[in-house]
This record gives structure tokens, C-alpha cells and sequence, in this order.
């Protein structure tokens, strides 16, 4: 479990911008409160998070997890919120901006993290400041979104000319399980010969760069299973080519996809399944404010290539910053097997992909 340094965090006025807690990969775990290392050096005790740091442990895809943390004055003159500010839009967090704290005192701030549908480990932290004291305070939260089947790394790492690698992909019960496909083709197995071998409750998969795609690589490796409570395993590319500079329109239509990938589980080829996705509100250079309402004006979503079909079911805006999708996803007569394929979102401002992975059966 990590920890995080210091007894005491110095809670200073906001500065000019808040930063966002870099990305961190089943059954809902009881929180555990994670408590700060000893002999750290403290700059300036004012307020005292407590505790600094809860992490979740292994969580489900897609589920919500409360926090509760105590501001405790330590200093000697009372202080007063001026802003608690989450890193990520994936946290909710209560009201205590104008609150005052005496000297001693303590006030409660509670937040939700809420996980993505991808595997990982996810991060998140609320920034705290107060009237007339320069910086912020971290309450910090942490899960390790776990599927049924578990991929170590939760990632392909092809950065900086890396060619090929290995992955670990276990089922978290330690039941066997076939592999039946990775990155749509038949699984490059270490040490393991499907046609002789009994399934395992555990593989190493090898990944080579010039078979993930071309002419450009996918964000996403998918590693599909028999397992009918986890057909699907997605692990995120990193490339060059797979960060900032996959969609390179998002800023000009203003919007994007957070979850880039749809798992859809196994489907019949040709029968209709009902799937979900969000849009969110991107204009950095507005400091994320609305300037062109039109950006949620969901018109139709489509599939291109003829693998498929799409139909927006519904379009319905989640404050300011997001739109959520339900769309109706078919296969193609014919198809079989499994299959990766984009879906277009059209709006008033421009078109945008998400990706669809189904393992489609007769």
C-alpha cells in the first residue's frame, strides 16, 4: 500500500492552477486509511489533513467510492476555506468553501471518487486552500481497478522505440480459463501450447509493436477470455501516437472522450446491444469555460467500414461539462469472432471516435 510522506501538510492560497493526479490503474474494498510516514520535514503546520491519503484497494469498473477526511486546524488563529477543488472531474466533493476553522478545530470534507470502466490504478486529490495562505493541501484517494481477470502490466508500454514486451493475465479467484484472442488475433502465449496444454489460472502474453496496428497504433490492446464474467480485458497503448496526438481534433470541436473504449462483452452477429458512453466539455484555451454551446449537440453516431451499424438512443447533458450516450450497437451479418472498431459521434462542432470491442458469436 503506499504511503504518503509528511505529518502535517501545510495549507497554503491556491495558486494559480490546480494539477491533475496522473492516471492510476473486485468487489468494492472497506477504505483504508493510509497513515503518513514519521520524521518528515514540516515546512509551515497550519492545517492537518486526516487522514492525508485512503486508498480503496481493488475496486469494480465503473463504481463510486465515498471518502471522509477531517481539516484539523493546528496552528493557533482560526482559518477559513477558500477553495477545495478536486483534481479531476471524476470526483465529487462537499461544500466547504467559506467555512471557518478555530484554532484546534476540525471540519469534516467528504468526496466521492468515482473509477472508469478500464483497469488500472486511478488517483485523485482534493485541493485545498485557505483566505491569506499561499498554496494548497492534499486530500488524496487511490483504488486499483480490478477485473475478474487481472493484466500485469494493466498496459502496453511502447514508448520510446519499445518493440515488443510481456504481460501477466490471471483470473483474480485462481479459476483456469482459456485466452481465445489478444488484440484481435490468436494469442502469442510464453511457455504455453493451447493444443496441448490444459487451460491455466494464468498466462504471459508477448505483444509485438508491428502487430497492433497500421498504419498508426489503436489506444487500446484487448484481451478477449472465455470467461463469461469477463470476456474482455482492455489495456491502453502508450505511444507517442496513442496520448495527445491520437485525436487531434478534440479542442477545435471542444469535446472528448474520457473513456475512450466500450467494452460490450460477447454479442450475436447481426442483433442489436445497447451500449454507453460520455462526452466532456474541452476548451483549455477558455480555462475550460463554455464558449460554444453547440459542442453537446449530439447528432448521430455511425459506424464506418461497414462492420457494423450504430443508432443514437438518447443525448441527455450532465451539467455544463458532460453528455451521456446510450447507442444502440450491431455487429455485421457474417461477422465472427472478435472485433475493435470505432464508433463515430457526430455533433454540431465535429465528429470524434469512441471504440467498440465486442467478441461477436453466431
Amino acid at each position: 500500500m503506499a504511503r504518503l510522506g509528511g505529518v502535517a501538510v501545510a495549507v497554503l492560497l491556491a495558486a494559480t492552477a490546480w494539477l491533475s493526479a496522473p492516471a492510476r490503474a473486485q468487489a468494492p474494498a472497506q477504505p483504508v486509511a493510509v497513515p503518513p510516514a514519521t520524521g518528515a520535514a514540516v515546512q509551515a503546520s497550519v492545517v492537518m489533513v486526516e487522514p492525508p491519503l485512503i486508498d480503496f484497494g481493488r475496486v469494480a469498473p465503473g463504481s463510486r467510492h465515498p471518502a471522509r477526511f477531517m481539516l484539523r486546524n493546528v496552528s493557533g488563529a482560526p482559518v477559513t476555506v477558500a477553495r477545495a477543488m478536486p483534481s479531476c472531474k471524476c470526483t465529487d466533493v462537499s461544500d466547504v468553501v467559506g467555512r471557518t476553522i478555530a484554532p484546534g478545530a476540525s471540519i469534516e470534507l467528504t468526496a466521492t471518487l468515482a473509477v472508469p470502466g478500464s483497469p488500472g490504478q486511478k488517483d485523485a486529490e482534493v485541493l485545498i486552500a485557505l483566505q491569506g495562505i499561499p498554496g494548497v493541501a492534499r486530500a488524496r484517494m487511490q483504488a486499483d481497478v480490478t477485473m475478474p481477470v487481472r493484466v500485469e502490466p494493466a498496459y502496453v508500454d511502447a514508448l520510446k522505440g519499445v518493440q515488443e514486451g510481456e504481460v501477466r493475465v490471471a483470473s483474480v479467484d485462481g479459476a483456469p480459463f482459456r485466452v481465445t484472442a489478444a488484440g484481435g488475433k490468436a494469442p502469442a502465449f510464453v511457455g504455453f501450447d493451447p493444443a496441448v496444454d490444459a487451460p491455466r489460472a494464468e498466462y504471459r502474453l508477448r505483444w509485438r509493436a508491428q502487430e497492433l496496428g497500421s498504419p498508426g497504433l489503436p489506444q487500446w490492446w484487448v484481451v478477449d477470455t472465455d470467461r463469461a464474467d469477463c470476456p474482455q480485458v482492455p489495456l491502453r497503448i502508450r505511444h507517442e501516437s496513442t496520448g495527445s496526438r491520437f485525436d487531434p481534433g478534440r479542442t477545435t470541436r471542444f469535446w472528448f472522450v474520457p473513456e475512450s473504449i466500450v467494452l460490450a462483452g460477447r454479442v450475436r452477429t447481426g442483433s442489436p446491444v445497447e451500449l454507453r458512453t460520455t462526452i466532456e466539455h474541452l476548451n483549455p484555451a477558455a480555462q475550460g469555460r463554455v464558449t460554444n454551446p453547440a459542442w453537446s449537440q449530439v447528432r448521430a453516431m455511425s459506424v464506418p467500414g461497414g462492420e457494423g451499424a450504430a443508432e443514437l438512443v438518447s443525448a441527455t447533458p450532465r451539467g455544463d461539462s458532460f453528455v451521456d450516450l446510450v447507442f444502440r450497437f450491431t455487429a455485421a451479418q457474417g461477422r465472427q469472432g472478435p472485433m475493435y472498431v470505432p464508433v463515430m459521434i457526430d455533433t454540431a462542432t465535429g465528429q470524434g471516435a469512441v471504440f467498440v470491442a465486442a467478441t461477436v458469436v453466431p
